[in-house]
């Protein structure tokens, strides 16, 4: 399946279209400071965010986020303001897997591009999205498998140390990753021209159809198991409709948020 990402949170399929739409003097904002000119933020009931920011130097740049339930620890920083280099952590500590996101709270990181050269932004109770782009549904685990290339392990030199490994192993139906990582450690690309587009292989736990206030549209709201809780947005066409059970497979733009702009927000650092 095949989609415009916008669709996939219940906007308008043309980006100029949704942007008429926004209610600008209403939409939440902070004042300027020294690293941005403006933020400003229209907050949809339905959890799809748009964030419109314009840095101290002039350069305007938005993101979208897909706003779920708070459920996993990140650290990072961002590469440049709206895309974040962002670990996701076990509950002991050690990182569990990098990725590159879109967040709508540029502000509650630090840019440093590539490599970190000082504090890093830490939260607990973090919110990491998805919009699907490109994915296709499967029913179940067993009807993603069937079309699956797996892995042989069989004179693998983990195999050699553990008897007990299966002889062919399959990545996914739960596992996310940033190929622009890649990319970007291989100086390849730089951090201007990074994206936060994602590889996601999901299982849908939790289903629900949501309506985009700006626009009446539904879309669906997914809790998936990507290894870690995600919240994902499909279009409301998907076919297969998504359910319980049900794999995503594809291409997403990976998404994150403190969560800064709701209206219970609480500054961990307060």
């Amino acid at each position: 399946m095949e989609n415009n990402y916008l669709e996939a949170m219940g906007f308008l399929p043309d980006w100029q279209a949704t942007y008429d739409l926004l209610p600008l003097p209403a939409m939440v904002g902070l004042p300027r400071n020294d690293q941005f000119n403006h933020i400003v933020v229209y907050t949809d009931d339905s959890g799809a965010n748009i964030c419109l920011f314009e840095t101290a130097d002039g350069s305007s740049r938005e993101s979208l986020t897909v706003v779920g339930t708070a459920r996993v620890s990140v650290e990072g920083w961002q590469v440049v303001p709206g895309i974040a280099h962002l670990s996701v952590l076990y509950e002991d500590g050690e990182e569990m897997t990098r990725l590159l996101i879109w967040v709508d709270d540029p502000h509650m990181y630090p840019v440093y591009g590539l490599e970190a050269d000082g504090p890093v932004a830490r939260y607990g109770d973090y919110r990491v999205g998805a919009i699907a782009v490109d994915v296709e549904v499967f029913d179940s685990e067993e009807d993603w498998e069937k079309v699956q290339t797996p892995i042989s392990m069989k004179d693998s030199p983990a195999k050699r140390m553990d008897e007990d490994l299966p002889n062919e192993v399959y990545i996914g139906p739960r596992f996310v990753a940033s190929p622009w990582l890649f990319a970007l450690y291989s100086g390849e690309a730089g951090p201007e021209d990074v994206s936060p587009i994602g590889m996601l292989k999901a299982v849908c736990n939790e289903v629900t159809i949501v309506t985009n206030r700006l626009t009446g549209n539904q879309w669906y709201k997914v809790n998936a198991d990507c290894g870690f809780p995600i919240t994902l947005g499909l279009p409301i066409g998907t076919t297969p409709a998504p359910h319980p059970g049900s794999v995503v497979d594809g291409k997403a733009f990976l998404t994150g948020t403190t969560g800064f702009w709701l209206a219970d927000y609480e500054d961990p650092y307060a």
